[in-house]
């Protein structure tokens, strides 16, 4: 029996199932009743869930946080895990994040990549494997949260609360291809600062801490109109993502355009924040407020993606640089608030990089704390998972040179005792999560449907 092939006959299936759960907004909102992120995230658990039972399979809702699909009995269990949630669409797509259309041979949608798409292909090799009749040694258990991108309560109650058995290996399609075997801790730093005399001025940008800040706005008494739109066209020139000026009343309106992309490769984006404030270094400011705000962000940020500035440019080799990403800013009533994602070398310890950030804003003033982090995951390249999957992907892919790849993005690899990253991301693919136009090429589906088979396959033997 050639998988390989078999599978194939299912993309049509599998891209029509991608486009339902693309249309399903799945961003975490306030919580209802018996809906813990809200109806989003509810309903698309609800959506894999209804699918994995149509096609046969055991399922089972744990009070809207997370879900699973059972296939076989085997006391043993490999685990998939994957979300249904996702990050907010932001602005400027091409296509409605949520229509799931089709051109060009790509199919666009908020989700598609991260992680809807890839969890639906490893479903469908789910159903083919039934459906050929195999049957596996090992319990198959898909796990689907519905809190990834927002806290991991999902699997908080679901490890945690509920003390279901974890998986005796398990990979996550969450990443990239080939395996990642190592994933960076991540220490949210939350920097804060009460002013005095900054009235009329506040700032407001920012959807996550994981996302580069894409948007900002700023206001400041409309005195600096004129020299601001006198600089604004020179600071704008040649720049793609730009900053704006209007006047309201006796208020300056700025808004600073920038490119989300994920916290963890924040050097894929455009910091709407750092170039705000970059541009206010050139305006004679008059408050003594405003002008400590913007000498944080000279001293301290730059357009530094490492931390050297903050004192925490730490490296290791199994995972490379420490990265550092502004996601969110607001300065309202006084009240200053910045929020900056950290991911830092397996390596390092968390405490280490916390508190060395700590003492360097602590010199200009600024309180920080770190809340609601996770610690690095490490796994060995010639662990028997991590030369599995290896040795999958190469023989599909024809890609012999590939080796195991760290990365400063977190997934439920986490939440496990035994697994790793797996895809879906290829070579080739553009990296859009957590950008608009979010999209697959739907030719790509031939390798992700072999590759995810022959995992599914190997290692439920």
């Amino acid at each position: 029996m050639n998988l390989q092939e078999m599978i194939l006959n299912y993309k049509d299936d599998v891209v029509k199932s991608m486009q339902e759960a693309i249309k399903i907004k799945s961003v975490e909102e306030a919580p209802l009743q018996g809906k813990p992120f809200g109806e989003g995230p509810a309903a698309a658990l609800k959506y894999f869930l209804d699918l994995g039972k149509e096609m046969g399979f055991e399922v089972e809702n744990f009070d809207n946080y997370a879900g699973h699909i059972d296939f076989g009995t085997g006391e043993e269990i490999l685990g998939i895990l994957g979300h249904v949630d996702v990050v907010p669409e932001g602005e400027g797509w091409d296509y409605a994040p949520y229509a799931a259309e089709i051109a060009d041979g790509k199919l666009y949608g908020r989700g598609i990549l991260d992680n809807k798409g890839p969890m639906i292909t490893c479903l469908y090799a789910m159903k083919a494997m039934k459906d050929a009749g195999i049957v596996p040694n090992k319990k198959i258990r898909m796990i689907l949260g519905a809190n990834e991108e927002t806290g991991w309560k999902c699997m908080d109650h679901y490890f945690g609360e509920l003390k279901m058995p974890q998986p005796t290996l398990a990979f996550t399609p969450d990443s990239s291809f080939p395996v990642t075997h190592a994933e960076k801790g991540i220490s949210p730093l939350y920097i804060s600062k009460k002013f005095e005399g900054i009235d009329g001025i506040s700032f407001k940008g920012g959807t996550a801490l994981n996302s580069v800040c894409e948007f900002v706005e700023g206001r400041l008494p409309a005195k600096y109109a004129t020299e601001v739109e006198a600089k604004l066209p020179a600071f704008n020139e040649g720049k793609e993502f730009t900053i704006s000026s209007r006047v309201e009343g006796d208020t300056l309106i700025l808004e600073s355009q920038g490119k989300s992309a994920h916290g963890s490769k924040p050097f894929l984006g455009y910091n709407a924040a750092n170039a705000l404030m970059l541009f206010l270094k050139e305006i004679a400011i008059e408050e003594e407020a405003l002008k400590d705000i913007i000498n944080l962000f000279d001293s301290k940020f730059k357009t530094d993606y490492h931390g050297e500035s903050l004192g925490i440019g730490f490296e290791d080799e199994p995972s490379g640089k420490l990265t550092i990403n502004i996601g969110k800013i607001s300065l309202e009533n006084g009240e200053f608030n910045l929020g900056v994602d950290c991911r830092h070398p397996v390596t390092v310890e968390t405490e280490k990089v916390v508190t060395t950030a700590k003492e360097s804003v602590a010199a200009l003033g600024y309180d920080l704390e770190s809340k609601g982090g996770m610690g690095p995951l490490y796994v060995p390249k010639d662990d028997f998972l991590v030369e599995t999957l290896m040795n999958i992907y190469r023989d599909i892919t024809g890609d012999v040179e590939a080796q195991p790849v760290a990365i400063g993005g977190g997934t439920y690899a986490r939440a496990v005792t035994n697994g790793v990253a797996f895809g879906a991301l290829l070579h080739d693919q553009e990296d859009n999560m957590h950008q608009k136009n979010e999209y697959l090429e739907i030719e790509k589906l031939d390798i992700w449907l072999k590759i995810y088979i022959e995992a599914i396959y190997n290692l439920s033997k």
